[in-house]
Order: C-alpha cells, then structure tokens, then sequence
C-alpha cells in the first residue's frame, strides 16, 4: 500500500495507535510529510498537535522522562477540537522503562489522538505493545546496489536452499578474503547448480559498474564474463556442466579482485 493512502487509511478513524513496519528508512520523512498534509491544514495546527518524539541530544534512547511529558499533554484540553498525532520515526529507540509508560497511555488513547509508530524490526518491539496496536507493513523490493542486498535477495527468492550456502559465496568478496570455492560450490546440488552460476553473474557484474574506471580489471572482467557465458553453455548443451567449471570460475574472479581491485 502506498504511503499516502495509508495515512489516510488512519487519518479515517476516530483514534488509534498505529505500528508502521517498512523496510527503508529513507521513507520516514514521506510519512511524516504525508501526516502533516493530511491531517492538519495550517502552521499553527501542526506546531500544537504534532509530536515528533526522539531522542534529546546525545541520547541512545527516549527516556521515561520524555513519555511523562507527554502525558501532560492529555491532561490539557484540546480547545481547537483538531486531531492530536504522536509520531515516532522508530519505536525501537524506546527503552523499558518508556515502553512500560507507554503502555498506560495506550491503554485508552484519547478520541481524536494517533499515535503512530514506525518501526525496521518488528519483533524487537514487546508483544504487550504490539498487541495493542494496529500493525502495517510497507515493504518495499530494494534495488539491489551492493553485494548485502544481492545476497538477502537471493536467500528469500530461494527458502529451499540454506542460506549459509549462499552466504558463504557471497562472503569472500563481502569480506575481501581469498577462499577454497571448491568446497563451498560442492555443496551445490545438481539441481541447484543455475543458481551457483547466477550468482557468480551476479557479483561479476557487480564489480563491472563497481570498477568502469579501472581499465585494466574492468577489460579482465568482460573476458571473465564473456568466457564464463561460453562455458556454462557449452557444458548445459553436452551436460557436462560440473561445480568444479563454476569453482574455477569464482576462484579466478576473487583472485584478480583482490589483487587489482577498488
């Protein structure tokens, strides 16, 4: 669901307490964005009614101190009769003592109050808070820009596969170490064995946009693809396509990375 119709979703009903669970935190200013233009008209309106509760200067967390300040603001009476909404960018930055007070805010939120939540890690947050709120997601497929994002792409497209198998390719170059290929590519099946060939395409091509300028690797890694693509259909024509061609391969590809690479 897209983010303006999910605060719009909220803005409709009478009060709440909401947990956002989204999975870029480059979207939090669009929320909070979003929240202001829907629910308040004017300036004024917005410096009165919305809370953006973080954490004071050079703390890790929000104090119990800053929730009971909050409370006060329940007890004054609301004259303009204007939506009251409490925004906080990512719930987990509450400690113990702050989500226990909380918790008797939320109990009974106040007609015309939202309190909404955002939040990267869901499961960190206490059940006692969760079962209260009402959650939405918003998740987002990541463009994959570096070889973290590559990996945890693979591992959730593929469940049937350990995901410790994938990883422990991904690894030599996440980590810039060179490694035996030979026994990690063995734990392919046979039937997995497009996959292992995905994903040295996967990081060879990465490297291409990752060292355009870099000519004399740059020239080696179109060599390296262009021979690898030759292989791999040669071998899948003749069926001869092993886990030692591909081990081969990534041993060639980690090599000259770490000898003549960014």
């Amino acid at each position: 669901m897209e983010i303006n119709q999910v605060i719009k979703q909220i803005y409709s009903l009478q009060e709440g307490f909401v947990i956002i669970e989204l999975n870029n935190s480059n979207k939090l200013d669009l929320i909070e964005e979003e929240i202001k233009n829907i629910f308040f008209n004017k300036q004024y309106e917005i410096d009165a009614n919305f809370f953006n509760l973080k954490p004071i200067e050079n703390a890790q967390s929000i104090s119990i101190d800053q929730i009971r300040s909050l409370k006060k603001e329940f007890l004054h009476t609301n004259v303009l009769n204007l939506k009251r909404v409490i925004f906080i960018s990512e719930i987990n930055l509450l400690n113990n003592n702050s989500y226990n007070s909380l918790l008797k805010i939320i109990e009974e939120v106040p007609k015309d109050t939202y309190f909404i939540f955002c939040t990267s890690n869901i499961i960190k947050i206490p059940e006692t808070i969760i079962s209260r709120a009402r959650v939405i997601r918003i998740h987002e497929k990541l463009e994959s820009n570096n070889l973290e994002s590559y990996m945890d792409n693979l591992i959730d497209l593929n469940q049937n596969i350990s995901e410790d198998v994938i990883k422990d390719l991904f690894d030599p170059f996440i980590q810039s170490k060179q490694v035996d290929f030979f026994e990690r590519v063995k734990l392919f099946n046979k039937d997995q064995i497009n996959l292992c060939s995905l994903i040295f395409v996967k990081i060879l091509s990465y490297y291409l946009r990752l060292n355009i300028n870099n000519t004399k690797l740059f020239k080696y890694l179109i060599k390296l693809h262009s021979d690898f693509i030759y292989d791999v259909d040669e071998s899948i024509k003749f069926n001869t396509l092993t886990n030692d061609l591909i081990s081969i391969y990534f041993t060639r590809l980690n090599s000259n990375i770490l000898k003549h690479g960014n």
